[in-house]
């Protein structure tokens, strides 16, 4: 007895259904799951039952229509869906994004969708292709009347499409905000804040403003900073001032030094301009503060002060002054003493050296010097710590780390009395101030007090020989007692680095 046909198309409508299910499962199981798994389980279910209809020779019915309507427009929204799943968004290489933007697939989609529906009116429902025509074109006229802002912001998106004046991961500024690019739409740009904060700028209103692309990162940015200065400061002193600031925030990009500029003369002050390149623009805000406080940092240690408007009246009272005067007399008069270079020195040449000396700051991770540069200055920790480190390359390591100094220790004594130069490196563990004692200031001292030198010159072995003691433990062996020939080459040093009188 053989089945009758409506049993066949049964059969065939039912076993299609299975291999459509069968294939979405794959998808799934292989990480490709559609966004809306609904309608490709509608689109099976429409698809077998116009299968079915057709088998049993139901075309002409209205059932028929129907579902062959429903599977030709679920076709194609499950068509590019699987396009956009398996080809434009790059499963192959999550992490560079989709193919396209947001807004080209969004108009790809629709597109598909109009041609489909096109093509059931037509085809399937046999309405003649002029009074489709006729008929959208009216309902566009209709729905463009009441959707003139939302198109306004597709053509506007479409225009941003085109031109690429940003791309996603770019940082703009917007309206004196610094924003990051996330995806673009048919409707809005989406946009994050440093703060973390996301939120949407319709595409019209981008498109019609001007803006900054300060780019990904992978390109350097050149960041000015303005600065006023005395007249009185002599503006290669200043300039060079700006670019020590300038180079102690570590190796610019290359091919991009910083540069420093006169810019213009105010009421006031002279203004200059220093120009920092770098490649962190996800952190601008913390790249200018650091580097405003490393240009601060630095002119107050060059005696370069940033003056107060011409309009400013600042009284102050001499006594106070005079006090505080004192005061810091009395402090650096009272680290100068607790030295043990200078113990063995009279009340008075410590008095005399402390009035010698210049307070300067430095910010977190400043240098203060560097090993094998050339110095005379001696630095003496008046608040704050700072971390000495010393090339390992002779004992075929790394970098040494041979103390953390705090207040009322010192450091650079070889480079002061000797001339030799620097043998560590030190930079500032935070912010610190440091008393420094310059060459210049203890060579009177030492004219008028030649014996001096050999108190000094005992003090300088006993230092030495602690430091190497530091770097010999990294070889298990201590350093010996200075012998008396190095105790005559190190006086001996002193003398003539100071032009003493043997």
């Amino acid at each position: 007895m053989n089945p009758s046909p409506l049993v066949l198309a049964g059969a065939a409508g039912i076993g299609l259904l299975i291999l459509l299910e069968l294939l979405f499962g794959l998808l799934s199981r292989f990480g490709q799951r559609p966004r809306r798994p609904w309608i490709y389980h509608t689109f099976a279910i429409t698809v077998a039952t116009a299968t079915t209809l057709t088998i049993a020779r139901q075309i002409d019915s209205l059932g028929w229509r129907l579902a062959s309507s429903l599977a030709t427009l679920l076709a194609a929204i499950v068509g590019i869906s699987l396009v956009d799943t398996l080809l434009i968004q790059r499963p192959w290489a999550p992490d560079k994004g989709p193919v396209l933007p947001k807004l080209a697939r969004d108009v790809l989609r629709a597109g598909v969708v109009v041609a489909a529906a096109l093509l059931v009116a037509t085809r399937i429902l046999d309405y003649p292709l002029p009074a489709v025509l006729v008929s959208s074109t009216v309902l566009s006229a209709v729905v463009g009347l009441a959707l003139q802002d939302v198109l306004k912001n597709v053509f506007a998106g479409m225009a941003l499409e085109l031109e690429k004046p940003f791309s996603r991961g770019d940082w703009l500024l917007l309206e004196g905000q610094a924003v990051e690019v996330l995806d673009t739409s048919w409707r809005s740009v989406r946009l994050r804040s440093n703060e973390g904060i996301e939120f949407f700028e319709p595409n019209s209103m981008l498109s019609t403003q001007r803006l900054v692309n300060y780019g990904s990162g992978t390109a350097p940015i050149g960041i000015s900073f303005h600065v006023g200065l005395s007249y009185d400061a002599p503006p290669a002193q200043v300039r060079a001032a700006l670019l020590r600031a300038a180079r102690s925030l570590g190796e610019p990009p290359r091919g991009h030094p910083p540069r420093a500029f006169v810019d213009h003369f105010s009421e006031s002050s002279i203004d200059y301009k220093l120009r920092v390149w770098t490649r962190d623009v996800a952190s601008l805000s913390r790249f200018r503060d650091l580097v405003y406080s490393r240009i601060w940092y630095e002119l107050r240690r060059s005696d370069l002060a940033v003056p107060y408007p011409v309009r400013t009246v600042e009284l102050k009272r001499v006594r106070d002054d005079q006090e505080q005067h004192r005061t810091r007399d009395r402090e650096e008069y009272r680290l100068l003493s607790s030295l043990p270079l200078f113990a063995g020195l009279d009340r008075d040449v410590i008095e005399r050296l402390a009035a010698s000396v210049r307070r300067a700051p430095y910010d977190d991770g400043e240098i203060l010097m560097r090993e094998g540069e050339a110095g005379d200055s001696l630095f003496v920790v008046a608040s704050g710590r700072v971390l000495i480190s010393k090339s390992g390359r002779d004992l075929g390591t790394g970098e040494i780390q041979l103390a953390s100094l705090g207040p009322g220790q010192f450091l650079g004594e070889m480079s002061l009395l000797t001339g030799d130069p620097r043998s560590a490196t030190v930079r500032a563990d935070g912010p610190c101030d440091v008393l420094v004692l310059t060459k210049r200031r203890l060579a009177p001292l030492l004219e008028e007090r030649p014996e001096l030198a050999e108190v000094l010159s005992e003090a300088l072995l006993a230092r030495r020989a602690e430091t190497e003691a530091t770097v010999e433990s990294r070889r298990e062996s201590s350093a010996t007692s200075p012998t008396p020939e190095e105790e005559q080459s190190i006086l001996g040093r002193i003398r003539d680095f100071f032009k003493l009188q043997g």
